[in-house]
């Protein structure tokens, strides 16, 4: 699958040839530049190339799941929770540009950032951290190549830590699933499910029952 603006006549020369192609395809699409000339653009803040291999799939779908889990763990321990809010509320979200109160992907961070974020916090249990760490590791292993942008031109905004998939990680309410009543859902699908996402979310105050019952059926 190809993202939008991704150079399509570039990565299938990338592709041809051969070699180590996953960065040939990611420096393409990096190199590509969009525009009138002096305001031109990149097509993408971050760009990667995924393996999708089932094992790899699985791999991952079963550690952010023991993270999950570990991390509602800590939901009667006060002083563990706040630790873990603030490892994840320090690494920002994908959307990083103004005017985007009403958008969705505020919650939606890098996961291998945020992960190991929490697997360096001595202040958290050692299986939580352990469970961050092989989150994190699984996570990394799913990257074949990336590169970002550390000023994106129309956002104004940096993505240098934006490697790799985002994790869905909402600490506020009005975050948990913002568009799921206009048909957007960010929640219902399986890899959430199967993850005990919604079991993190409560865990860290970040859980919208009512957000969660308008994405129904979208799944």
């Amino acid at each position: 699958m190809l993202a939008p603006g991704v150079p399509s006549a570039a990565v299938a020369d990338a592709l041809t040839r051969g070699g180590d192609w996953p960065k040939d395809v990611v420096d393409a699409t990096m190199r590509q530049r969009y525009g009138p000339s002096g305001s031109a653009y990149h097509p993408a803040a971050a760009f990667d190339v995924f393996d999708l291999a089932p094992n790899k799939i699985a791999r991952a779908r079963e550690a952010v799941r023991s993270f999950d889990d570990a991390a509602a763990d800590l939901r009667h321990d006060s002083t563990g929770i706040r630790a873990l809010k603030a490892d994840v509320r320090s690494i920002r979200g994908m959307v990083r540009f103004d005017h985007t109160a009403d958008m969705p992907w505020h919650a939606d961070r890098p996961a291998e950032a945020m992960y190991d974020a929490v697997a360096g916090d001595d202040r958290l249990p050692a299986a939580l951290r352990a469970a961050a760490g092989d989150a994190a590791a699984a996570v990394r292993d799913l990257v074949l190549a990336h590169r970002e942008s550390s000023d994106f031109g129309p956002f104004n905004a940096s993505y240098k830590d934006s490697a790799g998939p985002t994790v869905h990680a909402p600490l506020a309410r009005r975050s948990f699933d913002t568009w799921a009543d206009r048909g957007v859902s960010e929640t219902h699908n399986s890899f959430y499910d199967d993850v005990d996402g919604r079991e993190f979310a409560r865990a860290v105050g970040g859980y919208n029952a009512a957000q969660d019952r308008a994405g129904d059926g979208l799944g």
